[in-house]
């Protein structure tokens, strides 16, 4: 998902490229010959309104949902020529909704043929944005660099058709660059952002994507400075609104205190957070991070676990808000359980951190490598050796290619192997 720094760029452009659907009736979705016969309809349905609506319709019945995705995908040849660009489209957006990211880049890649034979500008941006982002969420940087290096080649002839693909472009080369970062390529990443930075100086969000490379390849002493240095160029920047600057400021400060943690500077990780929690009282992350950080470096225990808790009665009356929630999305948080386990395991109340990890870790964001790392070390301090081992070794498969998450997964390889 982009970030507000980067979405605030291409933020106008995909909310009106092609997007969403209309109600429509469908009965029988679950009897394979009618499953041509539902997605035939989805040619029709255009229009910002109607897909999104009818994205809404289907995805309210996810089993329903599931069964026209897996049906649009086992169509033989013949018929699936009789489906055009809007039928991928919105196949590939529910697809992405319900995390089927094979099916939804099947499905953008189908759309996409139809936009090029067309020669749409816009209906490119809508296909090669979400697909460029699946590839990149998905960890498949190789795919999505040539993805985007291909994005990046396209010319129209007609001017008025390629400002969305013009408008993307800036989005895509950062997506690239992350991309080229991730694959070892560090120094050819920092080298195109520099003579980017150098060539648009007023561009901050050049200075801000070589900020999140440092900090992403574990330079972060230089990341700090860039961090500071993006602080500044943000405030001075005078086409900024007031409240659009007190945003990205915001978000700017947030990360440079996930920074400042990383270089062990806790105090001034918590000063950047506290002033945030008393600037947005409502904000359940601020709460949440402010709480970790203490528990994490044994201050404030006390404080940290009202912080946390506080952190989730806020995310829970925000669910209550949503109207129609499904059932399997009114859920704790599996961070802020992970949080709460943290401090209680500090303060010695291992069963029931224990309880709340092992909650955390049935939801798919739960399913992360620091966060079993915590389950193991609670069942190491509970004697339970074994089932510490096994929770560790299946941590290692959750580990990321970011610095931090490689380093801790050389710390937990050093448990599992202290604890044969």
């Amino acid at each position: 998902m982009l970030n507000r720094v980067v979405a605030f760029f291409i933020s106008g452009i995909l909310v009106n490229l092609l997007l969403i659907g209309s109600p429509i009736t469908a009965n029988a979705f679950y009897q394979e010959d009618t499953v041509l016969k539902t997605v035939l309809v989805f040619n029709f349905i255009t229009g910002e309104e109607p897909v999104k609506n009818k994205i809404i319709e289907i995805l309210k019945n996810n089993e329903k949902a599931k069964r026209i995705v897996e049906g649009a995908q086992k169509l033989n040849p013949a018929d699936e020529k009789k489906l055009n660009g809007n039928a991928y489209w919105l196949l590939a957006r529910v697809a992405q909704e319900l995390r089927e990211n094979e099916a939804a880049v099947d499905f953008y890649n189908k759309f996409l043929v139809d936009a090029k034979k067309l020669g749409s500008g816009q209906k490119m941006a809508a296909g090669y944005g979400p697909l460029i982002q699946i590839l990149f969420d998905t960890k498949k940087y190789k795919e999505c660099e040539k993805l985007c290096s291909e994005f990046l080649d396209i010319t129209l002839e007609d001017e008025a058709a390629f400002i969305p693909i013009l408008r993307l472009k800036p989005v895509v080369f950062r997506r690239m660059v992350l991309c080229q970062s991730r694959l070892g390529e560090v120094d050819k990443a920092i080298e195109r952002v520099e003579k980017l930075y150098k060539d648009q100086p007023d561009n901050w969000l050049n200075l801000e994507l070589k900020a999140r490379i440092l900090r992403e390849v574990g330079r972060t002493a230089d990341a700090e400075k860039a961090y500071q240095d993006l602080i500044i160029k943000i405030d001075s920047d005078k086409r900024l609104g007031k409240d659009e600057k007190e945003e990205f400021l915001e978000e700017i400060k947030y990360t440079l205190s996930n920074v400042y943690v990383e270089l062990k500077k806790i105090d001034k990780a918590a000063d950047i957070l506290k002033a945030l929690v008393e600037k947005n009282p409502d904000n359940p992350t601020y709460h949440n991070d402010l709480g970790y950080i203490w528990a994490d470096n044994d201050l404030n225990l006390e404080e940290a676990e009202k912080l946390i808790r506080k952190a989730i009665e806020i995310e829970r009356g925000l669910r209550k808000k949503i109207k129609n929630l499904k059932p399997e999305f009114d859920k704790d948080n599996s961070a802020y359980l992970d949080s709460l386990a943290w401090v209680l395991f500090k303060k010695k109340n291992y069963a029931e951190a224990k309880k709340l990890l092992v909650e955390a870790i049935k939801d798919e964001e739960g399913q992360h490598i620091e966060i079993l790392d915590h389950l193991g070390d609670i069942h190491y301090a509970m004697g339970e050796k074994a089932e510490a081992t096994k929770v560790w070794k299946d941590a290692l498969n959750f580990a990321g290619t970011s610095k931090r998450e490689q380093d801790k997964k050389k710390e937990v390889e050093k448990k599992i192997e202290k604890n044969k």
